[in-house]
């Protein structure tokens, strides 16, 4: 099964929801429900064929992308998708791509 991004939204808000008004789980917090979420995505892209979205740790991102949602939508997602440097394209062009804020450089956070 493979999953472009926006399937892999679409499954994100779909599982949002289900634990949204999931009886075990209305009396959580935003963050608490996120952190779920995250993990049940997590889990169903580890059997996908395409790796660009499992998340096991072996694969490092150099850049991030921004995701922006219509005005229109109902439901807003907004933020930086970790993106693979060849799926942006011609290296000359990351450059430009970084100036006017589509791509950025993923810094390493240590904890």
């Amino acid at each position: 099964m493979l999953m472009n991004l926006e399937e892999l939204i679409t499954v994100s808000i779909a599982e949002f929801l289900d634990v949204e008004v999931h009886r075990d789980t209305e009396n959580l917090d935003l963050s608490s429900k996120i952190e779920i979420v995250r993990k049940r995505i997590i889990d169903k892209s580890k059997n996908n064929i395409n790796p660009t979205f499992v998340n096991n740790g072996s694969m490092n991102y150099e850049y991030e992308m921004f995701f922006s949602s219509n005005p229109n939508d109902m439901i807003k997602i907004d933020g930086w998708i970790p993106i693979e440097t060849d799926k942006i394209g011609k290296s000359d062009r990351i450059s430009e791509y970084i100036e006017i804020g589509l791509i950025r450089k993923v810094e390493t956070a240590y904890s």
